[in-house]
């Protein structure tokens, strides 16, 4: 990371998060974390079910396409020019972004916000960071003595008021607040931002597959925000047999769900990648590591 020289830029306050998703229709009888759902949310995909109290059966998503003329992001079209709310991107560390042309496809051009936690040290022993959810980087360092007493117990770990925890099997990120009662729910959680369409725009217009990683032996473990991409090379050779009518897309292909292909990639060493179509629009691609 560069050497900011201590440019902390902070953005306490700034984010605001607008998106039909933070009332999420979760499944009560699966954890959709386990499927990918994470994505499609983020990008603000409109779900739809086969059966109530089950997870999504697909999405509909803007921006899987290139476009030569507009940016997508949440749901929203944004034309060449036109710049995003920063409010929406403050959490990604992100400001400032305008959809830009490039090439045949767009993308989006922000200024990276740089945190000292980043380039520093940790905090003197006994001290902590403290965090915002609506913030990119840490808003103080807390040393004894401590303003309150707060403290906030989930899954037998306790957390000090204003530190940050990632709930396990799931995809919420959560800071300990005055009133958290050990529930995933606002304003003491939120939903992990993955940033893909700001980050991954011409991605995303190619119709490259997201990457996971997951380690063996815990397949409990969520997809929440992907590490790569898989793009098609035109010669995956496609197995598997149909399991309904409903299909994603892979660069120019079709596949239907239930289908899947595996291949070799670097990255930069050689990985094994399998890649399925689970819940359309996009393929699933993981890969295990250690």
């Amino acid at each position: 990371m560069k050497n900011v020289q201590y440019l902390y830029i902070t953005v306490t306050h700034l984010l605001v998060v607008l998106s039909v998703f933070d009332t999420w229709p979760y499944a009560a009888s699966e954890n959709c974390d386990l499927s990918g759902t994470l994505l499609y949310e983020d990008m603000g995909c409109r779900p739809f079910y086969d059966r109530p109290n089950l997870c999504p059966s697909k999405f509909d998503c803007l921006g899987l396409k290139k476009s030569t003329t507009d940016c997508f992001l949440k749901g929203k079209t944004y034309k060449i020019n036109e710049t995003v709310d920063s409010r929406l991107t403050a959490g990604l560390c992100d400001l400032g972004c305008r959809c830009q042309g490039h090439e045949d496809k767009t993308r989006f051009k922000c200024a990276t916000v740089s945190c000292p936690e980043w380039s520093v040290l940790e905090p003197p022993t006994g001290c902590y960071r403290k965090y915002s959810l609506d913030d990119c980087c840490y808003i103080r360092e807390m040393c004894p003595p401590y303003e309150n007493s707060t403290i906030c117990v989930y899954d037998g770990k306790v957390y000090k008021e204003g530190e940050n925890f990632l709930p396990k099997n799931s995809c919420w990120r959560c800071v300990c607040q005055a009133g958290y009662r050990g529930k995933l729910e606002k304003p003491f959680c939120r939903r992990r931002s993955c940033g893909v369409q700001v980050k991954n725009q011409e991605k995303l217009q190619e119709r490259c597959a997201p990457l996971y990683y997951k380690r063996k032996y815990r397949e409990t473990d969520p997809l929440c925000c992907p590490v790569n991409w898989i793009c098609s090379e035109g010669n995956e050779k496609i197995t598997g047999k149909p399991q309904s009518e409903k299909m994603c897309l892979f660069g120019q292909k079709l596949v239907r769900v239930g289908q899947k292909f595996e291949k070799t990639v670097m990255m930069p060493r050689n990985l094994t990648v399998s890649c399925e179509c689970k819940i359309p629009p996009l393929l699933t691609c993981v890969t295990y590591v250690v």
